[in-house]
């Protein structure tokens, strides 16, 4: 399932050493698998995780110790956690300040933390509420703005566990956006469910992106899926490549029956292009290379470390295209009132007539500073395709059975609303028809506006047009060399693979399965 898209990657792979300093940040993320600060608990949940009783003050005192000592070691800049408890209304303090605190004991610098305004009732709420939160090191970096959420179309939970906060460097004054999120686990006992609901986090939070400050976003969290679900799929599709895997391809963060890589980092082609590192803390925690029962979560922390000196230029090329491929990014054009270029269906509508952008076309290239203009076809069999937008939303058409016809709007949905559409070449034009209603896409002018519509007309005037295809061309540049200053403890685990199975091997020798069993060897 492991399957990486580079789609929109529009730089060469950064080879990393220790000695150029740099504007380096450090981003160490982990889910701590339900770290209150309420006492008043009436459930606990040790899952296997013996010193996770949190219903008391003595093991809430041992789980807040086992996280600071197992992550102060890396100083991070940042540290952004999954199943914090959100602040309980009228408290003075919640689990975040308790990190904060603990954090900037062990290190010796300041931390301080991310204030969001998510509280929650305890009186109404016996079980208190988990979101993800950050603290940071004042002396290296600072928040810009507020702590939003990006879980767009959603009141309630899921706000609490997707957010977005903008960070600057007080070195250099450089920014970057941090999202760290929380998915829906498949917990529900109906996994089809669960991954339809990870599908829509994955729309909600790519929408809830258009939020962010600075270009160069950074998504994180546990996203409790491995690559090639539907969901992953979606930012990979939206530009977004998975960071961890690009670095090691047998990654993993999570154990349960076996090691899932389902934490995991993601970069848009700006952000990628300054980061240097981004590995699996397997040592950090004992879950992966000890006995799971000493763990403090079921999810092992990651690190990230970037370079903020390293400044691309976001830009994205389009060349006409002459067929159509799957999972390449396309541009919609046509010549309407000038160039114009087929914009998205805006973020709170299911439906409407797809308004434009004009462009220019130089030696055949349109230029385009994001890429959120762009469908992608996805294989729908027989010759067919599905065709689905920046966004992860798919096209349809919407029968009106009152009337026996369709809308002329396109329509967006999740995956289960997708339908099939051919794709024909009409000389250097394409006719883009939906199989299920019969309309094909044109660009006309409708009361003045330049659009796109769906129609089924037997010709074309000459203000009618049939769309050109754009073809996504990936920008090269030669292959830099980025070295890193890094006081970070040294890696000191390995996997290898024996038998044909996965090992992880510490630095004293000692061999473990991906289940955390120590493999004794035969004397």
């Amino acid at each position: 399932m492991k399957k990486l898209f580079l789609f929109f990657l529009l730089f060469a792979t950064v080879a990393t050493e220790r000695s150029f300093a740099g504007d380096v940040i450090t981003v160490c993320g982990q889910n701590v698998q339900n770290f209150f600060y309420s006492l008043d608990r009436s459930r606990t949940k040790n899952n296997y995780v013996t010193i996770s009783n949190y219903s008391t003050a003595q093991g809430r005192q041992a789980k807040a110790e086992a996280i600071i000592n197992a992550l102060s070691p890396y100083k991070a800049d940042i540290y952004a956690f999954n199943e914090v408890e959100a602040m309980a209304e009228g408290a003075d303090a919640e689990a975040l300040d308790i990190l904060a605190t603990l954090m900037s004991s062990a290190t010796g610098v300041t931390y301080k933390v991310v204030k969001d305004g998510m509280t929650y009732n305890l009186s109404e709420d016996a079980t208190g509420t988990i979101k993800s939160g950050f603290i940071y090191r004042a002396d290296k970096v600072e928040p810009i703005g507020q702590s939003v959420s990006t879980a767009y179309g959603y009141t309630t939970i899921y706000p609490f566990m997707m957010r977005l906060q903008t960070f600057r460097s007080r070195a250099s004054g450089e920014q970057f956006s941090l999202s760290m999120n929380h998915f829906k686990a498949s917990t529900s006992g109906d996994m089809t469910a669960d991954m339809v609901k990870r599908e829509q986090n994955a729309v909600a939070l790519l929408k809830g992106l258009n939020q962010a400050t600075d270009p160069d976003i950074l998504v994180m969290g546990d996203l409790n899926s491995e690559m090639g679900e539907q969901c992953l799929n979606n930012l990979v599709d939206a530009g977004y490549e998975e960071q961890i895997l690009k670095r090691d391809a047998t990654a993993f963060s999570y154990y349960y029956d076996h090691g899932e890589l389902i934490d995991h980092v993601f970069a848009n082609s700006t952000m990628a292009a300054q980061i240097t590192d981004a590995r699996i803390l397997y040592i950090a925690n004992p879950t992966s290379t000890g006995s799971r029962y000493r763990a403090y979560s079921d999810h092992d922390p990651y690190l990230v470390t970037l370079n903020l000196e390293a400044q691309p230029t976001a830009g994205y090329k389009y060349a006409k295209a002459t067929e159509v491929s799957t999972g390449v990014p396309y541009l919609i054009v046509a010549p309407i009132s000038g160039l114009n270029v087929a914009k998205p269906v805006a973020i709170d509508k299911s439906y409407e007539y797809q308004y434009t952008n004009t462009v220019t076309e130089n030696d055949g290239v349109i230029k385009m500073s994001d890429p959120k203009s762009a469908v992608v076809f996805e294989d729908a069999g027989e010759g067919n395709y599905y065709i689905k937008d920046y966004y992860g939303r798919y096209y349809y058409s919407n029968y009106f059975s009152n009337t026996n016809s369709y809308g002329h709007n396109t329509n967006v949905g999740y995956r289960s609303a997708a339908q099939a559409f051919s794709v024909t070449k009409q000389d250097d034009t394409f006719k883009i028809l939906n199989k299920t209603s019969n309309y094909f896409l044109i660009g006309l002018t409708y009361y003045g506006t330049p659009e796109f519509a769906w129609y089924n007309y037997a010709s074309l005037s000459s203000t009618q047009h049939l769309p050109w295809l754009y073809q996504y061309t990936p920008a090269t540049s030669p292959t830099a060399v980025m070295t890193v200053i890094d006081d970070s403890p040294a890696v000191t685990v390995r996997k290898t693979m024996e038998n044909g199975r996965i090992v992880i091997v510490r630095s004293d020798g000692r061999r473990y399965s991906l289940q955390g069993i120590e493999i004794m060897n035969d004397k």
